[in-house]
């Protein structure tokens, strides 16, 4: 091909892109032109419009307008605004389904609410509201109702008229008394209630799909009609005032999940037996002093927290095979049964501040247990055996009595963390230095009068800290941890160390033994 054939070639090539470019140009004006049109024919079919986070103290002349026109609206977003007031525009759209007007400053709202007869969601939280009109009883398809952190005092009887209504949360207000028009919401599942200051609530017999139920933080001495919610999956009675165990739920057959700490509770009843589908039960902070035998044969429990209260035996728990996690802390135990090993799959044992003086060998058969927390006992020594629980990550034996460790504790490969403060340690086994993924050590308040060189191998550690001893010396591997963020050495003699590096604190001191290593490492070995 000569050079005027290329050149015509060229030619007609850079037309062609010309002309490409140009119906591109033509077709994206044509669509931008179309969409518009679309726009313009499809303002009055709006569904769904969002003005949340717009910081509004009210809605503009043409936010109002715009409202007036969307006769087809569906779901309306104006949350974390900051509106006094409801504007009446809102009441007019008769087809919203949703209205979301939670984290604003609303202090009332009006009564021409109830003319949306086809609301289903309204989500009312984070406002400062002191009152509901009787007119919300008109919003009859009202199926969720958000009410959460304001400042109610109570609530209009007319609320009984949402017989659709499906979730009422009324947590975090200031509501002394419920009307017994609730009852008739027989369509109700979840009913939220925590944190308010009711001394009383109406019989629930009649709420029967009620699933959860959260009374928590209140001031209740009972709880009326228990047996007839068949449906209950969640039952949280958290600190009230109930003397007794509410013997009604132990016909909840489906239930789940049952917390009534911090009551005043000094019994369980045989018949929480028949609760076969609970696997979590909260009974922290009451006065139980005794488990029945029956409790032993709840066999699908995973959960059972039951620190702080009188127990001075482990009883029937050691059958409880399924448990994961066990909270024995603030008790009265004295020992822990052989038996325990049976609890072959817990993963936490909490057994804190008891009066426990030995362990048995058995507890090294646990070998799921992540968490041990055995802190405030009388321990005076561990088992050999501790060494075969390699799941453990946290060992928590501060306050206890221990004058030495055994060796087997450098086989736990998995603790991160190791407490052993406030003990009478004079010495800790070189094995300890095999725990490289010890992220914390605490050997404060011991009796220790030095360290091993081991220790200088916990490569992973961040924490190390032993105020509060005898120490007179510090080995010069302390300087090879690269990973240490917190150095406790207050409160030694380290009488072996120069007057102005011991006074000079934590980092005068960890950059002293930086330099007596490199000075041990640049002298020729012995002959």
């Amino acid at each position: 091909m000569d050079k005027k054939d290329s050149k015509k070639k060229e030619e007609k090539e850079k037309k062609s892109l010309l002309k490409k470019k140009e119906n591109e140009k033509k077709k994206e004006a044509k669509k931008k032109k179309g969409q518009k049109g679309s726009d313009s024919v499809k303002a009055d079919q709006v569904e769904i419009l969002d003005l949340s986070r717009q910081k509004l103290t009210e809605l503009t002349p043409e936010m109002k307008t715009q409202l007036k026109n969307l006769k087809q609206l569906k779901v309306l977003n104006l949350f974390q605004n900051k509106l006094r007031t409801i504007p009446p525009e809102i009441c007019l759209l008769s087809h919203l389904t949703a209205l979301g007007l939670n984290e604003n400053n609303l202090g009332e709202i009006p009564k021409e609410i109830g003319n949306l007869a086809n609301l289903t969601l309204l989500d009312l939280r984070y406002n400062k509201l002191k009152s509901l009109p009787p007119d919300v009883g008109r919003m009859i398809s009202l199926k969720k109702l958000f009410l959460r952190f304001n400042k109610l005092t109570e609530l209009p009887k007319d609320i009984g008229l949402l017989t659709q209504l499906e979730i009422l949360s009324v947590r975090n207000n200031r509501l002394s008394q419920l009307p017994s028009e609730i009852q008739s919401m027989r369509m109700l599942e979840i009913l939220d209630l925590q944190h308010n200051g009711l001394t009383a609530i109406p019989d629930v017999s009649t709420l029967c799909k009620l699933t959860v139920l959260d009374i928590q933080f209140n001031n209740l001495t009972e709880i009326p009609g228990l047996a007839h919610l068949t449906a209950l999956n969640r039952l949280h009675v958290k600190y009230n005032q109930l003397k007794e165990f509410p013997v009604e739920c132990c016909s909840c057959l489906k239930l789940e999940e049952l917390d009534l700490e911090g009551n005043r509770l000094s019994a369980i009843p045989p018949t929480i037996v028949n609760l076969t589908a609970l696997s979590k039960l909260y009974l922290s902070r009451n006065n139980i002093s005794a488990l029945p035998n029956e409790f032993g044969d709840c066999r699908v429990l995973e959960e059972l927290y039951l620190n702080d209260n009188q127990l001075t035996s482990v009883g029937p728990l050691v059958r409880l095979t399924t448990l994961r996690v066990l909270n024995l802390a603030n008790n009265n135990l004295e020992d822990l049964p052989e038996e325990i090993q049976q609890l072959a799959i817990l993963k936490e044992f909490h057994a804190g501040s008891n009066g426990i003086v030995k362990l048995v060998p058995q507890l090294g058969s646990m070998k799921t247990l992540a968490r041990l927390e055995l802190n405030d006992n009388a321990l005076e020594e561990l088992p050999e055996g501790i060494g075969q629980v390699t799941s453990l990550e946290v060992l928590n034996l501060e306050g206890n009595q221990l004058r030495g460790l055994p060796d087997t504790i450098g086989q736990l490969s998995l603790l991160e963390k190791l407490s052993l403060g406030c003990n009478k340690l004079k010495t800790i086994t070189p094995e300890i230095g095999k725990l490289t993924a010890l992220t914390e050590l605490h050997l404060d308040e011991n009796e220790l009068e030095g360290l091993p060189k081991s220790i200088g191998s916990l490569s992973s550690l961040k924490v190390l800290s032993f105020n509060q001893n005898q120490i007179q010396d510090l080995p010069c591997e302390i300087h090879q941890l690269d990973s240490l963020r917190l150095f406790g050495v207050d409160d030694n003699p380290l009488t072996l160390l120069p007057p102005e590096v011991a006074e000079g604190g934590s980092q005068a001191i960890f950059n002293y033994l930086g330099d007596r290593l490199a000075q041990q490492n640049a002298q020729p070995p012995p002959v």
